[in-house]
């Protein structure tokens, strides 16, 4: 659909910059999911519990770029994304927090195994998403676009470079 209504809606670079963002998010999400893949002893709690943070990851992106049925006609993407960025990052901070439960329910020393970095990240990630959730600062909005997809791309290739 972007694409679609760029020549009528001109896209704005941080909210599509947001868009990948999220898809990678999701991309990651599912992933880490993907981990209770062993587990034996399955509930429909914990079946409900793996649904969270992708329900999650979905209001995200209807927030992010709302579908013409949600009499929700975006004429300005730049406006938009600003108009619906507390709620974007208020939900997005969420995921960061239920990553560290979903960790913490995989036992205590699974938890303490991934170490200082994974906690300062998701207490990174938890911060930043409060600051966009509580600022119109394009200025950071743009720093913050750019240095999560950049931390999460180099996060992903030294895991791909470890698995090789």
């Amino acid at each position: 659909q972007l694409l679609q209504t760029r020549a009528r809606t001109p896209p704005y670079w941080v909210h599509t910059l947001w868009m990948v963002n999220v898809l990678l998010g999701i991309i990651i999400t599912w992933w880490i999911q993907y981990r209770w893949r062993n587990f034996s002893h399955w509930t429909l709690l914990l079946f409900l519990w793996l649904l969270v943070a992708p329900l999650i990851l979905y209001l995200v992106t209807a927030l992010l770029f709302p579908t013409n049925q949600d009499d929700v006609v975006v004429t300005n993407w730049r406006e938009h994304y600003y108009a619906n960025n507390t709620k974007i990052f208020a939900l997005f901070g969420l995921t960061f927090v239920i990553d560290l439960i979903d960790t913490m329910a995989k036992g205590l020393t699974y938890f303490l195994s991934f170490g200082p970095l994974y906690y300062a990240s998701m207490l990174l990630h938890i911060t930043l998403c409060a600051i966009a959730a509580t600022t119109k600062s394009p200025r950071y909005h743009a720093f913050f676009a750019v240095f999560f997809l950049l931390y999460n791309l180099a996060m992903l290739g030294t895991t791909l470079l470890r698995l090789m």
